[in-house]
């Protein structure tokens, strides 16, 4: 199997084109030092109504709804891969939903309707952005705390964001992803936190976001967000006897 291996924001993925993975072999194929090791696998396959389509799994095998990153990632793959020179490619996920994505100021972007707020349990607001996260606002992060929530009854199947407000124009976050655990970054999170702090009149329209995997920002275009940032491709190579 040939497959890429690229980042965006310490987020890192297999990417494979054109291919079919088991659940098992994605599972195997993302653990850290017995094969590749990644937080998940983006599978991306020829479209005849769109620029592409694209397949995101968690690194335990199971289906990924959305993963900003991974959008970000597939304009990365049009551009430099494919060499599909667009201003701006359309994206179908999982077969259900649609982004736009591209390359602007050096930067790679992918863009989205706003997400949907759900409902609210104690101090996390429920929000769906094709996949489910549950956002807090914390004086500080800690990874203790946030595992701790994440592994409660009531926000199983979701992710749990804790956001540290800086002031209005930057913000800190830490992610649990479902699947994955404490994640470098998670841009479906930070799109979802945008909108929660955005609606409490507590940011700007356009936000610095510092997570473990670095900075990016996101701005509100009109009724869509636009999630900004770098990606890089570490390496490209070949799987031997399904290893």
């Amino acid at each position: 199997m040939k497959f890429y291996k690229l980042e965006s924001m310490g987020n890192d993925f297999i990417v494979i084109y054109n291919q079919k993975l088991l659940q098992s072999e994605i599972a195997h194929l993302c653990q850290q030092h017995f094969s590749i090791g990644a937080d998940g696998i983006i599978i991306f396959s020829d479209s005849k109504t769109h620029d592409l389509n694209m397949q995101i799994y968690n690194k335990d095998g199971s289906l990924a709804r959305m993963c900003g990153n991974g959008l970000k990632i597939a304009a990365y793959f049009l551009l430099n891969i494919l060499h599909q020179k667009k201003n701006e490619y359309e994206i179908l996920v999982n077969n259900t939903t649609l982004a736009n994505v591209g390359f602007s100021d050096n930067q790679y972007y992918a863009m989205l309707e706003m997400p949907h707020f759900i409902k609210r349990i104690n101090d996390y607001y429920f929000y769906n952005i094709g996949n489910n996260h549950v956002i807090k606002i914390v004086d500080y992060l800690s990874k203790s705390s946030l595992i701790s929530d994440a592994n409660k009854e009531e926000y199983r199947g979701y992710n749990v964001t804790n956001l540290e407000i800086i002031d209005h124009k930057k913000v800190k976050i830490l992610t649990y992803e479902n699947g994955v655990g404490i994640t470098y970054s998670c841009g479906s999170a930070s799109l979802c936190a945008f909108l929660h702090l955005y609606n409490l009149n507590l940011i700007n329209e356009k936000v610095e976001f510092y997570s473990l995997g670095g900075n990016y920002h996101i701005e509100k275009l009109q009724d869509k967000l636009c999630l900004f940032g770098d990606v890089k491709c570490i390496y490209k190579g070949e799987t031997i006897d399904g290893n």
